[in-house]
């Protein structure tokens, strides 16, 4: 239990070191920054807009990109000098986690939970008319 304690301290260390020591005024960080936010913003807009399609289309999307992640860290670290000047790219993809795999996870679970939502309105819109059916036909009746 002690040495399970221990690892997420470190962890929670790594993590904040990492966001720390991170030059978040590089352009290519702040590119994936303006991705993310459009990511998120997608996601509220396909929602607010109920575009079922557009949003199936950018999760795929999101989770195509999670699913790379590896391969997206090793070309990264074999490649870094061309768009960085550190090599932020490590081989246990700690970095490649947090700026790339969290956020666009978050942005799954929100995916999800719009969908979650859409439906418990559709089943409760769904019930409301059966019940109204219902009484109308149980008025015919008497």
């Amino acid at each position: 239990m002690e040495t399970e304690v221990q690892d997420l301290e470190g962890a929670q260390k790594l993590f904040w070191d990492v966001l720390y020591n991170t030059d978040w005024t590089e352009w290519w960080l702040v590119s994936l920054q303006t991705f993310h936010v459009l990511m998120f913003c997608f996601v509220v807009i396909t929602h607010r807009a109920n575009w079922h399609f557009l949003s199936a289309i950018i999760f795929l999307f999101l989770l195509t990109l999670m699913y790379f992640a590896q391969t997206i860290n090793t070309l990264a670290a074999q490649n870094y000098n061309q768009f960085t000047n550190e090599q932020y790219f490590d081989s246990d993809g700690l970095f490649i986690t947090i700026i790339l795999l969290l956020p666009c996870a978050l942005n799954c679970i929100l995916f999800i939970f719009s969908w979650l939502l859409q439906s418990w309105n559709l089943m409760v819109d769904l019930k409301r008319q059966q019940a109204k059916r219902y009484a109308a036909s149980q008025k015919k009746d008497k």
